[in-house]
């Protein structure tokens, strides 16, 4: 997404130095519909909000800094909100109404890394981190029924670990490692960029024990996997973002059959070289619907939209969207919803997109969206 401020408002800011949980903002009784969760920056200030298929608000809820993504347990009766590398801090709030339950602070010389996920009942909460000090990526282990004490950390085996997911098989862990060592001093200066080493991990949830490491081609080294879509059967969708020279047409999106494969190499999706070229090296989120038979990939670069259909991994739909990034499967149409850096919202059904209705002009979406059933 384009640059936004990164001030924390007064407002915020008097929330976070009383040490006190900052209250939703807004709150509208939910009639059973689902709804989607998106991070939001609106003049200097910074939120999450919960809209439905229509576009309408149903709750915001303030954050001290820019927000990312969020974690969603499986009852849908509690989400967690993380804020954007390096983050300072997770919300754990009520989907259903925005309020806030709790509030996590990254320990010391530990950040996060805007997403992570629970484990199958709900006790544990995963999140991607980074140690500031050496850039290794760390996955953070807190106990969801002890208020959200932090009780252990287990290695990604790579640096700048992001998006998190938790495998249809309700035991992994996938992560994807960006490969990318960025350290506290300088969080966004890039130290490694001839020699990354990007990697998707499948992780034990049990233990942390690593069940299997596997990178893309040498010669796509500089591909840093971001982003994670997964279905019922255990298949994982992998969106990338290419650090290499500007002129490359490489591919950007990869499918691994998850953790049963063990070590067997990605498959990228094919696209002919010029489309690939649009996206200007640059995915910023990824989604499947319910049955796991499409994918959609955003471009916030390229102001596109890419939905595959998966069972024979054909290409079919593109969208054209300026700064487009949120996207999550629309479980009642069997399409996606998509949110984009301009507060705009659309909703795909059928492969025809419609822009909806626009509450708040001021409001800008941020890089996820997540599906909820309230």
């Amino acid at each position: 997404m384009r640059s936004m401020a990164t001030d924390i408002s007064r407002r915020a800011a008097l929330g976070i130095l009383g040490g006190g949980l900052l209250l939703p903002l807004l709150a509208r009784a939910s009639q059973g519909n689902d709804l989607f969760l998106n991070a939001f920056a609106e003049d200097i200030d910074f939120g999450i909000a919960g809209f439905d298929s229509a576009g309408r608000v149903h709750f915001s809820l303030p954050l001290p800094q820019r927000g990312h993504s969020f974690a969603r347990r499986a009852d849908n009766r509690q989400a967690v909100a993380f804020t954007r590398r390096p983050g300072s801090c997770a919300l754990i709030f009520d989907p259903r109404n925005g309020k806030l339950q709790h509030r996590i602070d990254a320990m010391e010389d530990r950040s996060f890394c805007g997403h992570g996920t629970y484990s199958a009942d709900g006790k544990r909460l995963f999140a991607t981190e980074t140690i500031g000090s050496t850039g290794d990526g760390v996955i953070g282990v807190y106990a969801a029924e002890d208020g959200f004490r932090r009780v252990g950390e287990w290695p990604t085996r790579g640096f700048d670990p992001h998006e998190i997911l938790l495998a249809a098989d309700g035991r992994h862990l996938i992560v994807a490692n960006g490969g990318i060592l960025v350290l506290a001093d300088t969080p966004r200066l890039k130290l490694n960029i001839p020699d990354m080493d990007p990697s998707l991990v499948y992780i034990d949830s049990r233990d942390g024990r690593l069940t299997a490491q596997i990178r893309p081609p040498r010669e796509l080294h500089q591909l840093s996997l971001r982003h994670l879509a997964g279905d019922r059967r255990g298949r994982v969708a992998i969106a990338m973002q290419y650090e290499g020279p500007k002129g490359d047409p490489v591919p950007l999106v990869a499918l691994h059959d998850g953790p049963q494969a063990g070590r067997s190499p990605m498959r990228f999706l094919s696209l002919p070289e010029r489309k690939w070229t649009a996206l200007r090296q640059y995915c910023g989120s990824a989604a499947m619907d319910r049955e796991g038979k499409l994918l959609a990939v955003t471009s916030p670069r390229g102001n596109q939209v890419l939905v595959w259909n998966l069972d024979d991994e054909r290409l079919l739909a593109e969208h054209m969207i300026d700064d487009v990034c949120g996207v999550a499967a629309d479980w009642e149409s069997g399409g996606f919803m998509m949110s984009n850096g301009q507060g705009h919202i659309f909703r795909e059904q059928k492969r025809e997109l419609t822009m909806l209705p626009t509450e708040n002009a001021k409001r800008r979406w941020d890089n996820h969206m997540m599906p909820i059933r309230v």
